[in-house]
């Protein structure tokens, strides 16, 4: 008997082409780039951002359209209102709106896992080996789960082993926001105090964000003990 996984593994990002759109039209469809990385991050400054491309690009058309000088016009020289118009548009939108696409692209490449095909592996040949693997991939789906839906993540209790009558099996995910120390402790294989001290400093900041803040703010974490347990670590706003 075999079984097909899907693990994360490191591959070209589906979004690396994005800064090609505001390059390409030399700083037309940066507005719309931004605007669609806003809109997945679910970040509002991004989206106005893009509003404000999109302004800069009606403002630009607008106002070439009144000022285009004729051919040997004076108006034409760099230094005339009209040349600075367009210095004004190449640098927000054609440069900016480029580096911009470019620090989102990034970002939400890093909001899913990227996944690949792994060779079959028998199931026979070590059960402990092929458990592992399966609660690997539960893990990753939940994770996916949590992203696309976090109502039904919700619902699901993903992350949330100390609740009675959890049904759904996520492979081990503990929610760092609101598990107990206790279970901290318990399921992560944590000394008691460095267990409380993350609850502390999560309550403290109001919630932490990703698993490196953890090495940041707690004393008593490694980055050796935090990589042993990161795959396990999810993080719902409290």
């Amino acid at each position: 008997m075999q079984v097909d996984a899907q693990l994360p593994t490191p591959s070209r990002s589906p979004t690396w082409w994005w800064f090609l759109i505001p390059v390409l039209t030399i700083g037309f469809g940066a507005f719309v780039m931004v605007f669609l990385g806003g809109w997945r991050l679910k970040s509002r400054p991004h989206i106005y951002a893009a509003g404000g491309y999109l302004l800069t690009t009606m403002i630009y058309i607008c106002t070439t359209g009144a000022m285009a000088p004729a051919e040997g016009d004076p108006a034409s020289d760099p230094s005339s209102g009209f040349g600075l118009v367009i210095a004004a548009f190449v640098v927000i939108c054609w440069l900016g709106g480029t580096l911009h696409t470019l620090i989102l692209q990034t970002m939400v490449a890093r909001l899913a896992p990227r996944t690949k095909p792994i060779q079959q592996v028998p199931v026979t040949s070590d059960p402990a080996i092929a458990a592992a693997r399966w609660r690997s991939i539960r893990r990753a789906e939940a994770r996916q789960l949590m992203q696309h839906d976090p109502g039904m993540a919700w619902e699901l209790r993903i992350g949330r082993p100390d609740l009675q009558g959890r049904q759904y099996d996520d492979g081990g995910l503990i929610d760092v926001n609101h598990v107990p120390a206790d279970w901290l402790a318990h399921v992560l294989d944590l000394p008691q105090a460095l267990a409380e001290e993350i609850m502390e400093v999560r309550t403290r900041r109001h919630g932490l964000n990703t698993a490196d803040e953890l090495v940041v703010y707690c004393d008593g974490m490694t980055p050796e003990r935090l990589d042993r347990i990161r795959d396990f670590l999810v993080f719902r706003p409290l």
